[in-house]
């Protein structure tokens, strides 16, 4: 089964870009417009991971975090991110805030797949990669 990535992003162009890396690289990927939204898509689907713009309308990705991390359901997901404001924000504050790390904006795909990668590993977790090799020895 692939790895979920969630991504908060509120500017739709941007949301669908990164979306659509994701889901070519073979992860499976839900997108939220707002903080609220990506708190409440969470606590459905407890993704792998999750990407969070820092600016969005309704809850900013700061609260979304401060709720995230608030909840067992959702506490031990990964949540990295996302500014076009990195001259503005230290990484040392957002990590003392819960974030798991920093991608800037613009972000370029490979920087995008490498923090994905460093997070959450390959698109198919291990256990997929094991079922693949059990099936290849029938």
């Amino acid at each position: 089964m692939p790895r979920t990535i969630l991504l908060a992003e509120d500017h739709e162009d941007n949301r669908f870009a990164l979306l659509t890396v994701l889901q070519r690289e073979g992860y499976a990927a839900l997108g939220a417009r707002n903080g609220k939204e990506a708190v409440e898509m969470a606590a459905e689907h407890c993704p792998d991971m999750i990407v969070m713009d820092l600016a969005m309308p309704v809850m900013d990705g700061r609260e979304a975090v401060k709720v995230l991390k608030g909840d067992p359901r959702t506490r031990g997901i990964p949540v990295v991110a996302l500014t076009a404001m990195s001259l503005t924000v230290s990484s040392e504050e957002l990590v003392a805030e819960g974030f798991a790390g920093l991608l800037t904006k613009p972000c370029m795909p490979p920087r995008l797949l490498a923090e994905v990668r460093r997070h959450v590993g390959p698109p198919e977790g291990p256990e997929a990669a094991s079922e693949g090799l059990a099936e290849a020895a029938r």
